[in-house]
């Protein structure tokens, strides 16, 4: 006869027994991961704020230099103003938004920009027209190196009616088309004005928005 005094077999750990017991032995494992997302997704939070309050013209204008020199460029152009009200904003142009990590670098170069105004003494409108041909230039170099990803957002070749421009736009536009040409070898000088160096490029001053 089976002994009934024996003690009878303890029932293994469910799953959640089991998790319960490796967070007690983990929990600082637990408490740093928790951590570590709370403050990743604050980091997250600040920089997307940051960089939605600095993509706006109104932004970039609050520095005076923009302002009294490239931005009234800007509103005597056909991006500022036009019969289809349409109008293309700084970021449009000068930061690669559809680039995360590019936008993200675009910003951190601004850093130079902070430098050489609070440090090289470049806080003048006077400093701005000295070194005007230097800043077109890397301006032009950058849209040189992305096939001008900023203009082609809303200007694309196989988007046109060729047959509705100017003869002289046509032609260029087909011939550009066919070379997937970068679209500031020929249009500079377009919302701000050339350096005093340089020259417009061919048919820049034909600029249509239609």
């Amino acid at each position: 006869m089976a002994d009934q005094s024996a003690p009878s077999p303890s029932p293994k750990p469910g799953f959640f027994n089991g998790l319960m017991a490796l967070a007690c032995r983990q929990w600082r494992i637990l408490v740093a991961l928790g951590g570590g997302v709370i403050v990743g997704l604050g980091i997250f939070a600040t920089w997307t704020t940051v960089i939605e309050h600095t993509n706006h013209t109104e932004f970039c204008i609050t520095c005076h230099i923009m302002r009294d020199t490239v931005y009234q460029d800007y509103q005597k152009s056909a991006h500022f103003k036009n019969k289809h009200g349409v109008r293309v904003g700084c970021p449009d142009c000068h930061v690669p938004i559809y680039s995360w990590w590019d936008e993200a670098m675009a910003k951190v170069d601004t850093i130079g920009e902070l430098y050489a105004f609070f440090l090289q003494g470049k806080n003048t409108g006077e400093a701005l027209e000295k070194d005007r041909p230097a800043l077109a230039k890397h301006v032009w170099a950058k849209f040189a190196a992305t096939n001008a990803r900023e203009c082609r957002h809303c200007h694309d070749y196989n988007g046109m009616v060729l047959d509705e421009q100017k003869p002289s736009a046509r032609v260029a536009h087909t011939d550009a088309g066919a070379k997937n040409q970068n679209c500031v070898e020929c249009h500079r000088g377009i919302t701000h004005k050339l350096p005093p160096s340089d020259t417009p490029a061919k048919d820049s001053d034909s600029f249509d928005v239609d």
